[in-house]
Parts: C-alpha cells; sequence; structure tokens
C-alpha cells in the first residue's frame, strides 16, 4: 500500500509501521491495528533454519518474541536503562545512531556545540526539569565562561537546539512519557547580549560600490576569480557555497540554462578537506532558464579570461577557493565602500530583494532562489526605504486637501 510502509528501528529484526496523514503530510504510527513486525529464526524438524515473522502492538512485545523472553522481562530491562541513563550516554546513542543520517558539515558542527553541555553530562535523563536547564544558562552564562567563547557571542540559541534534538532523540527511542524540560522563559534566557540589528540588503548602487571595491582588490592577481564569483552570486540570486560549486558543465547555452545542484562543504574540522558534493543547503538545487544575463556575461569573460574549459569554475591556485579566502575580500570591499556588512549571504539577499522590488511576486522569487518553502522567500521581500518615501508622499498628495477651507 502507497500510504503504508516499514521503518527500521535501533533493534535488529524489528521494523515500526508508519501510515501517511494526508492532514498533515508526515508519516506518522497507526491509530489503530499492529505497529511493529518481529522476525526470527527458529529450527524446523527437518533440521533446517526457518524464518517466522509476526506483527505486534508494541516494541515490547516485538523485542520479547524476537528475543525469546517475556514482556515482562523486556520492559524490567527498558525501565532500568532508563533510570540509569546518563545525559553523557544519551549522547554517545545519539552519536551512533541519529547524527550520522545528517550531512557532514551539520555533524561537525553539532559535534562543536556539545562541549557546552558539560554541566549536564552526569545528570539522568529522566531527572532532567525546567531547573537545570535554569541551572546550565546561568553557568554558560557566567563571566568566567564567556571569557572562554568567541567575543561576539550573542546567545546560546544554536546549542540550545542541539540540546533539544538530543533530549527529543531520548524522548522518541527511550521514553515516549518523558516530558520535555524546556518552558517558553528558556528561549529569552539564551541572550548574551543585544545584536545590532541590520537589514540584509544592498541596494543596486551599493552592490556597485562594493563590486568596484572588490576589483580594486582583486584584479590583476590570483584574486581575480573571487571577483567574478561575487558578480556569479549576485547574477544566479545563489547562496556563496552554490556559486562557488559551479562547473563549467553547469551552463548549457545549448538549451539556454544553468543547473546549480551542487555546493562546496567547506568542512572546518580538523582532518577534513573542503569538497564539492551533490545538492543545494536545503534540497536538490535548482535551475534557472533562460540563463540570468549578468550571470552569462560572467561566465564567457571568465573563460576567456581564466583560459578554464572544464571543471570548477572559481579556483585560487588550482584548488577549491576557501571561505575564508572569500569572506576576507567580501568583508575588506564591503568595509570599503562603508557598508555594515562583513559575510558572503548579504548578496543573496541583495540579489532576491532587487528581484521581488521588480516584479512584486513571491512565487517568482522563491523559483529564483530554488526554495520549497514560501515563508522562507518573505525573507528576502524588502520594503526598502525610497518605497516608504514614495508611499507617503502619495499619501501625503491624497490627504492634503483636508486641511485647506
Amino acid at each position: 500500500m502507497k500510504n503504508r510502509k516499514e521503518v527500521s528501528t535501533r533493534y535488529p529484526g524489528i521494523v515500526k509501521i508508519v501510515v501517511f496523514d494526508e492532514e498533515s503530510g508526515k508519516w506518522v504510527e497507526p491509530k489503530f491495528g499492529k505497529k511493529f513486525f518481529a522476525q526470527r529464526y527458529v529450527r524446523a524438524i527437518d533440521g533446517k533454519r526457518k524464518r517466522i515473522r509476526q506483527s505486534f502492538e508494541t516494541i515490547s512485545e516485538a523485542k520479547a518474541f524476537r528475543n525469546g523472553t517475556s514482556v515482562e522481562k523486556e520492559l524490567q530491562k527498558a525501565n532500568n536503562t532508563k533510570e540509569q541513563m546518563t545525559f553523557g550516554t544519551l549522547v554517545d546513542y545519539w552519536k551512533r545512531d541519529w547524527l550520522p543520517n545528517k550531512d557532514l558539515s551539520t555533524q561537525i558542527r553539532y559535534v562543536s556545540y556539545l562541549k557546552h553541555f558539560s554541566f549536564l553530562w552526569n545528570y539522568v535523563v529522566d531527572e532532567i526539569e525546567p531547573t537545570q536547564i535554569d541551572q546550565w544558562i546561568a553557568h554558560i552564562k557566567t563571566p568566567q565562561y564567556l571569557a572562554r567563547c568567541h567575543s561576539t557571542r550573542c546567545s546560546y540559541e544554536h546549542e540550545f537546539s542541539v540540546l533539544r534534538v538530543i533530549l527529543n532523540f531520548y524522548s522518541s527511542r527511550f521514553n515516549r512519557n518523558y516530558r520535555l524540560p524546556f518552558i517558553s522563559d528558556h528561549n529569552a534566557m539564551l541572550k548574551v547580549k543585544n545584536k545590532p540589528t541590520v537589514k540584509k540588503d544592498l541596494t543596486v548602487d551599493q552592490f556597485k560600490a562594493f563590486i568596484k571595491e572588490l576589483r580594486d582588490r582583486c584584479w590583476g592577481t590570483k584574486w581575480e576569480s573571487i571577483y567574478y564569483l561575487a558578480l556569479m552570486q549576485y547574477g544566479i540570486y545563489g547562496r556563496i557555497q552554490d556559486a562557488a560549486a559551479l562547473s563549467y558543465e553547469s551552463f548549457d547555452f545549448g538549451r539556454n540554462a544553468v543547473d546549480i545542484n551542487q555546493k562546496v562543504q567547506w568542512l572546518r574540522g580538523r582532518g577534513y578537506d573542503d569538497r564539492v558534493v551533490p545538492g543545494s543547503k536545503a534540497n536538490g538545487g535548482k535551475v534557472l532558464s533562460p540563463i540570468p544575463e549578468l550571470a552569462a556575461q560572467v561566465f564567457k569573460e571568465w573563460v576567456m579570461r581564466s583560459g578554464i574549459r572544464t571543471g570548477l569554475l572559481f579556483q585560487v591556485d588550482g584548488k577549491l577557493v576557501t571561505y575564508r579566502q572569500i569572506e576576507d575580500k567580501y568583508t575588506q570591499a564591503l568595509k570599503k565602500a562603508g557598508l555594515p556588512f562583513s559575510a558572503t549571504h548579504i548578496l543573496r539577499h541583495a540579489a532576491l530583494a532587487e528581484a521581488y522590488e521588480s516584479c512584486k511576486d513571491l512565487l517568482l522569487v522563491q523559483k529564483f532562489a530554488g526554495q520549497k518553502d514560501l515563508k522562507s522567500t518573505t525573507r528576502y521581500a524588502k520594503v526598502r526605504d525610497d518605497q516608504v518615501a514614495e508611499t507617503q508622499k502619495k499619501m501625503d498628495d491624497k490627504l492634503s486637501s483636508i486641511l485647506k477651507k
């Protein structure tokens, strides 16, 4: 059946049944009927091994069948495991069973957050309540602790999100009755200091000022590829990892399309090399057709200047451009142009905001962005100051006659 499937569990020989819920669009546990299948081998009368398979309503029944024990023994075993499991032990299970299914860059980033959970390491998981979370937050916000962290830290919201993931893993795998120890107050408590609010946007004139400064720093040097990379990033409305992964073969002028279906993984962990992998950050990628005029011009000029006729377009000394190299050149140019930014994603915001201003069509901007969720696209639908002034002027003209006699 298309609306029913089996998924693996942590226990060998046992699978879980899930059904597709049309209302939520998710795979969920069935409300009625059997929820687990278990199999085991027995010795038949003729001496041959025979596989038997049965369905059960609970995981304990399935484990008892699988192991040849009683349900009571399996429940007692499960209770003992839960009672003794510390947060540190839970993290070991999580790293073994859950984390390897994530993208490698995500694995490295999540593991880097674990050092902030040392305060909770020896707590029994079932005993972690909102009070313990309060104490953990207070601990990581002490001046002594903050002195060991990056000076620009504004909050611990990323670490907190990983803590939620780990305890959700415990709730779903070990104790369905476990109540997550998080309350609404915790989100506000995570703040270390106020983060300056800067609207992520560049007008066309500001973008031109940035590009001029970037060209002055890169032209005639081995960093020229970063200048063309910035133009290409803007031209394809892309993330920097998408633009940096473009190859000569990505451009097909026969069908007038550019395939943006791979990304660079800049792995900031020791022992890992930067690499190009399939897909984009949030999905399988996108196709822009027709090829945006700016992207086409940048491609033609760069291949003529660089001599590249196959493989990656943007390289430094024959290697992938590192994120640090790109960020350094971008930041210098932005600062020289008098723009309050120090990162690479600003060009994606600028290009998509300009596209929205030109068409006022979110679905079209969603297509340019290559996003599946329209809510994500709304972040790029900027209201610029000149639009506010223009609208206010129209309102003033309409209302000016009210005070006239």
